[in-house]
């Protein structure tokens, strides 16, 4: 449960400005803990795995791109995300080869996009089998469910991935997610000030961006929010009359 409005958790979704600064005190003290206990290792443990990609620098979020829909959906991880370097889990490649042929087989692979978000509160994780909803309970106050699948078929290792993803990031367990969870519960308190009737959404906005489009842009843009406040705006006066229409 949050205290704050679902949307939040929504826009959070595509902000790749946040993970470095955000989850510094979480992820990046894991990293610290394992450069200085690794020994003679040179093979990442599954967590530092997961854990470390957050600290990645804005150069990495910027190439990685973000894609946009109509509508209002979108994902961040176009290029490359944070889910693009996770060791390899051995016998999968070779079933995927087979199902589906070594071209194909390598395009599903080579597709690992970070967040999906199907509007206007689903969130899709392809590269580690996580579905989020994000259920709006009051104006200040958000249910998050978090689901994970199991691939048919697939190595129990990528499961294993799935779970420990979700139990790391997503849930109530997750030393990551409370770092989310400071900055909602702060801008819901925020937005009680009237000290600013606006929230900025502007990064990297231009003057000519088209509403229901689809388009690469650069991964730390903000775009991807208006994209949604578009489709929201769109959806809540569909039966509205347009200026200077006769009302029936």
């Amino acid at each position: 449960m949050h205290t704050c409005n679902w949307k939040m958790l929504v826009e959070n979704q595509t902000d790749t400005c946040h993970p470095m600064v955000a989850h510094e005190s979480s992820a990046g003290t894991a990293i610290k803990v394992w450069q200085r206990e690794q020994g003679d290792s040179t093979e990442k443990p599954m967590a530092v795995q997961l854990y470390g990609p957050f600290m990645s620098p804005y150069e990495f979020y910027e190439q990685s791109g973000i894609r946009i829909w109509p509508n209002g959906h979108g994902h961040t991880g176009v290029a490359n995300s944070i889910h693009s370097n996770y060791s390899d889990v051995e016998g999968y490649l070779g079933q995927m080869v087979a199902a589906y042929g070594e071209k194909r087989a390598h395009e599903i692979l080579g597709e690992v996009r970070h967040n999906t978000v199907y509007f206007p509160n689903i969130m899709v994780k392809g590269a580690v089998q996580i579905l989020r909803n994000f259920i709006p309970i009051a104006v200040d106050r958000t249910l998050v469910e978090s689901w994970v699948y199991r691939l048919v078929g697939a190595p129990d290792k990528l499961y294993e991935r799935a779970l420990m993803y979700n139990r790391f990031i997503n849930a109530p367990t997750s030393i990551v997610g409370h770092d989310d969870l400071e900055m909602y519960e702060r801008a819901q308190e925020g937005l009680k000030s009237n000290g600013n009737q606006w929230v900025n959404l502007r990064r990297l906005y231009e003057s000519n961006e088209a509403p229901d489009v689809t388009a690469v842009i650069n991964g730390t843009s903000e775009r991807q929010m208006r994209n949604q406040f578009h489709a929201w705006a769109k959806f809540m006066t569909m039966d509205m009359d347009q200026p200077g229409e006769a009302a029936e």
